[in-house]
């Protein structure tokens, strides 16, 4: 019976949340765990974020254990960016969702890199210094695009997209990553459905 009453409340609120404005990107600050808890995890994540029509995320994990990773990517359903410090790798499986993972890799890391990049462009003569600005430097981020809601399941990784995220919505939810449901995903996107945005203003 009491099955019964979670699947019905966990429909009705599904009604509820995709009748409404559902973020098209989101990140997730995930903790170090198991390779098998974490990877369980992020496919449920990401089949829960397709269902609700999300377009990207973009996962920050602090972990070892990378080409364990990396294997399982290869064959995922998505447009994936592994990202690391010194290397980054690009697997199109047929999918218009976006996925990004950072392994152990900040936001201070991102600028510095983009910094240096732009900087050897202009010792090389291609870029005049007079021409960069907010937008240009946006372009040389790993990752261009700003997430609409963070979720934090840990406190680690506080630098996390410095700059993509200076108005996203933040939320933190003191669920064990590996045991989120898909009523507590529901849950989180009715929450950032409650906050009004007003993006610094």
């Amino acid at each position: 019976m009491l099955g019964i009453l979670y699947r019905i409340y966990e429909k009705k609120l599904e009604n509820e949340v995709f009748k409404k404005t559902i973020p098209g990107h989101i990140a997730v600050i995930v903790d170090e765990m198991s390779s098998d808890d974490l990877i369980k995890g992020l496919n449920r994540f990401v089949e829960w974020s397709r269902t609700a029509g999300i377009k990207e995320i973009t996962f920050a994990i602090s972990c070892h254990g990378m080409c364990e990773i990396e294997e399982i990517l290869r064959n995922a359903p998505g447009k994936i960016r592994l990202i690391t410090d010194g290397k980054e790798l690009v697997f199109d499986n047929g999918d218009s969702m976006k996925i990004n993972f950072l392994l152990n890799f900040g936001g201070k890391r991102e600028i510095v890199e983009a910094t240096r990049e732009l900087a050897m462009k202009v010792l090389r003569g291609e870029l005049d210094p007079e021409r960069i600005d907010e937008e240009m430097i946006e372009k040389h981020l790993r990752i261009p695009s700003e997430p609409d809601v963070i979720l934090r399941a840990s406190l680690k990784l506080l630098d996390f997209l410095i700059w993509q995220s200076i108005y996203s919505e933040h939320i933190f939810f003191d669920i064990d990553w590996k045991n989120l449901r898909y009523i507590d995903f529901l849950r989180i996107l009715r929450e950032y459905q409650k906050r009004e945005r007003r993006y610094g203003k």
